[in-house]
């Protein structure tokens, strides 16, 4: 059996970061140069796509207070990249990732997927291409840019099908997000948006890493009621239910309960909700990492692929271990995933 599993993971979190005070301090500067321009001409024709005056969204911004985004967030500081865009973040870890060992032969890449939480899509699609420009391989990239949290693991639910339907023996996964005036990092009082990036590589046929088990995506149909939520300071609404239902579905398919999961992979969208789904789904006997795990802030679309990594980077890994991953998006779209461990073709689970 051609098995599909993640061989290797690489991540990076900047080490510089903004306090709360001086996050909500900041004033935005002018649209100076072509990228800026850029950004600001997709932002505003993005609020009017969706109704919402600009002057509404700085009133909102203006109103927030450090104490309490703390305490409804749970966040102290935000990741802040300087120096590299998010299509240089995405070089970086995948860089990394593609790093040869010394001695090895190194097999050529056959498609990159990126993920990147951007409102204009055509971001994302060039983000891809000048990854695949640089490293020089690979066939025609793919985007998933809408989906947030749940993009990571819609980008593996892709590359598993195109594994299984095509020649694709090797699949970069990677994810970055970096946040830049005017685009908020405040998102209503649920979550505050850190820069960070993220990748795995799948192969497929490999005897030894995290095999996919079963992997979950559900999208409903989009709306613009993420901007309202920003604009009014509301919390966004999370569909806890649906998530939980989604989880044990998964879990299902993958052929085991709860108590079968070793790594628990944390999601801090909101300050809650991650131990809501682990109470409410059995989960509490997987490992989480330390509280240090989620430093930097909420980091979208890359907070799957770096926080596994970090746990990864802990972990020791046994034939037969199980990790669960779950995301969702600001719009609804829900996204959960089970693999397995296996050395040398060695598995003790069930599947």
């Amino acid at each position: 059996m051609n098995e599909i599993g993640i061989v290797a993971s690489s991540a990076y979190v900047p080490a510089a970061s903004r306090g709360l005070a001086q996050l909500l301090a900041e004033r935005q500067p002018l649209a100076e140069g072509r990228t800026a321009r850029f950004l600001q001409a997709c932002f505003v024709e993005n609020l009017a796509m969706h109704g919402v005056a600009r002057t509404a969204l700085d009133a909102a911004q203006a109103s927030h207070d450090a104490p309490t985004l703390q305490e409804t967030t749970g966040m102290t500081v935000v990741a802040t990249e300087h120096t590299l865009e998010a299509s240089e973040l995405l070089l970086r870890v995948t860089r990394e990732l593609l790093q040869p060992v010394e001695g090895a032969t190194v097999l050529p890449v056959s498609t990159f997927l990126v993920c990147h939480t951007c409102l204009e899509n055509d971001v994302t699609i060039s983000a891809a291409c000048r990854l695949q420009a640089e490293l020089q391989q690979g066939r025609v990239p793919f985007a998933v840019g809408q989906l947030q949290g749940a993009s990571f693991l819609m980008a593996l639910s892709l590359a598993a099908d195109l594994m299984s339907a095509s020649t694709d023996d090797r699949i970069v996964v990677a994810a970055a997000e970096r946040w830049s005036w005017p685009y908020t990092r405040v998102i209503g009082h649920t979550t505050l948006m850190g820069d960070g990036a993220g990748a795995v590589l799948l192969e497929r046929g490999c005897t030894r890493g995290w095999m996919l088990r079963a992997v979950r995506v559900q999208t409903p149909p989009p709306s613009g009621e993420v901007y309202r939520h920003i604009v009014h300071g509301t919390p966004l609404p999370l569909n806890l239910d649906g998530l939980c239902a989604l989880v044990l579905d998964t879990l299902r398919e993958a052929g085991c309960g709860p108590r079968d999961i070793t790594i628990l992979v944390p999601h801090q969208i909101s300050r809650h909700l991650a131990d809501c789904v682990r109470r409410r789904c059995g989960l509490q006997k997987a490992w989480c990492g330390p509280a240090g795990i989620l430093d930097g802030g909420y980091l979208c679309a890359a907070e799957v692929p770096v926080r596994m990594h970090r746990l990864l980077q802990q972990a020791v890994a046994n034939p037969g271990d199980r990790m669960l991953l779950w995301g969702l998006g600001f719009e609804g779209a829900l996204a959960c995933a089970v693999l397995e461990y296996v050395d040398q073709g060695v598995s003790h689970g069930k599947h």
